[in-house]
């Protein structure tokens, strides 16, 4: 088990608008999307003391399926986000395109998913070890609403 300080982010911007274009999940999708996935929390996996490569089973993608959106370029997956009720999670971008305004591109998709169906409260939630993740929040209209200590593992 490694203690891992957790934020609390709660979104206090104004309308956001989103003209990205993603798919939901799906099987021929796996692969890729875990490999990512699992390379983008690499370190952060490593430093709470968690298998990196540990992931989802295709059955449990799946069960998520219609609350986790993809973008791509060129048929090439740029990154993912999650979406259910009122929580955006699993926010991540490809190493390769990293640094390069994707990430706010799948955060402001997601905002404006919420804000769409009448959804003001907003929250997503990240380890205070992703400082890159933090600021792309705090930048993009996020407040900090809660710090607390969980156990990982």
């Amino acid at each position: 088990m490694a203690e891992v300080i957790v934020h609390e982010m709660k979104y206090y911007g104004e309308k956001v608008s989103s003209n990205i274009d993603v798919v939901n999940y799906s099987d021929e999708y796996y692969n890729d999307y875990k490999s990512i996935c699992c390379d983008c929390f690499r370190e952060l996996s490593i430093a709470t003391n968690l298998d990196p490569d540990l992931f989802y089973t295709q059955e449990e993608m799946n069960k998520k399926k219609s609350n986790v959106f993809i973008m791509f370029i060129d048929k090439e997956m740029v990154g993912s986000v999650e979406i259910y009720e009122n929580i955006i999670d699993h926010l991540f971008v490809n190493k390769k395109y990293q640094n390069k305004g994707y990430g706010k591109k799948l955060l402001f998709f997601a905002i404006n998913s919420l804000q769409e169906v009448g959804i003001d409260e907003i929250t997503l939630y990240v380890a205070d070890l992703n400082k890159e993740a933090i600021q792309l929040y705090l930048n993009n209209g996020f407040k900090c609403t809660n710090t607390a200590i969980e156990n990982w593992g």
